[in-house]
């Protein structure tokens, strides 16, 4: 998630989705495009005989990241309406924006909102994918398919890889990123690390335990939890994802050099 609302372009693509105005940078397309010739082309198992072809697949694999962001940010938007305030939606690069239509950033809620108003705010969007994949392994599973979430400890202890395979190849690639996206991308999201909804939700619940210094834990809990999951995805050659949690662990650290610097009076 990100903190500030990118600059518009005149590229920007802009509708309306149950009461919520939607803006989609062009460079969320680019970063689409790249994630899923990363992700589909290089994980999935299940395309020997049955591959559509790498466009379709692609076309697929951003119709799925485009629809699931979405459902993400529609999750925060519903929840910041339901606390009395409207908000819009961006999407930008790798992810996503819900913004309250006063213009503050959504990262400023914490000083208008309590901290379990806050926390169910930051918790509704991975919550909704959540709800999402759930309905859809239980609808597959119930027709005797395999699935796969792309979390190993996941798929082996519920049975998920047993089954029959789904016949359609298109709405194979499609179911598989939909639990990819929605259980994978979800759960990471969820890691206490700024500014993922899980280190905001880290920031609220440490400032209710402790108020005076609550911010610096949270922040030393997201430089050392982005920097170990650097490392593990450096080790499993997953260069990407290695690359984005380093530079979160160091935005992390340079922020709470900066708060320290301030005598424990940080941006938030």
């Amino acid at each position: 998630m990100l903190l500030a609302e990118p600059q518009q372009t005149p590229y920007d693509f802009r509708f309306r989705i149950l009461g919520f105005e939607v803006r989609i940078s062009p460079l969320f397309w680019l970063a689409g495009a790249i994630l899923g010739w990363d992700e589909i082309f290089h994980r999935s198992p299940d395309f020997q005989d049955t591959n559509p072809g790498q466009g379709p697949l692609l076309l697929i694999w951003i119709a799925v990241m485009f629809f699931s962001i979405l459902l993400h940010e529609l999750g925060h938007a519903f929840a910041i309406r339901h606390y009395g305030r409207n908000a819009r939606i961006i999407l930008y690069h790798f992810g996503g924006l819900a913004i309250e239509d006063s213009s503050s950033s959504f990262s400023g809620f914490a000083r208008h909102r309590t901290p379990q108003e806050q926390i169910v705010i930051s918790a509704a969007g991975p919550g909704i994918e959540l709800v999402l994949a759930t309905i859809l392994i239980v609808l597959f599973k119930s027709q005797g398919y395999a699935v796969w979430t792309g979390i190993n400890v996941i798929d082996e202890s519920l049975g998920l890889r047993d089954g029959q395979f789904i016949s359609s190849a298109p709405l194979l690639a499609a179911v598989d990123a939909l639990l990819f996206v929605n259980v994978f991308w979800a759960l990471m999201n969820l890691l206490p690390v700024y500014p993922l909804d899980g280190g905001q939700i880290s920031r609220e619940l440490f400032t209710l335990f402790a108020a005076r210094d609550g911010i610096k834990n949270s922040l030393l809990l997201s430089v050392l939890t982005g920097g170990t999951v650097a490392a593990y995805c450096l080790f499993n050659e997953q260069h990407m994802a290695a690359m984005m949690f380093g530079m979160l662990a160091f935005s992390s650290y340079q922020i709470l050099q900066a708060y320290s610097g301030r005598g424990g009076h940080g941006p938030w």
